[in-house]
């Protein structure tokens, strides 16, 4: 029984390290981020909903090169807090060869008139 659990232990292990290795991370001088098809990255974002800014993915349906595989939202503050920033993590994953940019705005909800933008390039190899 104890070989039974030292093996599964390692197989989630070696599964684990694996799914980690596939996540690649933006360069955050060049917003820009290089991928082979199958790869997963996360783009990080600063945010304080509390306030009614979120960041908005605003060119979503002109994306072809990745699809989104989810996102979350992590924070420090303590639970109920209002005004605290927070962290949004948006995933993408590599689906097709090319070259595209992601144009990411930091609104109210009306996109036309953004506090902030952030655009990161993505080339899928």
């Amino acid at each position: 029984m104890k070989k039974v659990i030292y093996f599964s232990a390692i197989v989630c292990l070696f599964f684990g390290c694996q799914a980690q290795k596939k996540l690649v991370a933006v360069d955050k001088e060049t917003n820009e981020i290089v991928l082979k098809k199958g790869q997963s990255c996360e783009i990080e974002f600063i945010t304080n909903a509390s306030t009614g800014y979120w960041w908005q993915l605003i060119n979503e349906d002109e994306i072809n090169v990745v699809k989104s595989a989810g996102d979350r939202y992590t924070s420090d503050a303590p639970k109920g807090m209002v005004g605290a920033s927070s962290h949004r993590f948006w995933k993408f994953e590599a689906v097709q060869k090319g070259t595209q940019t992601l144009h990411f705005v930091y609104a109210r909800g009306n996109v036309n008139e953004p506090v902030r933008t952030r655009d990161v390039t993505v080339t899928v190899k």
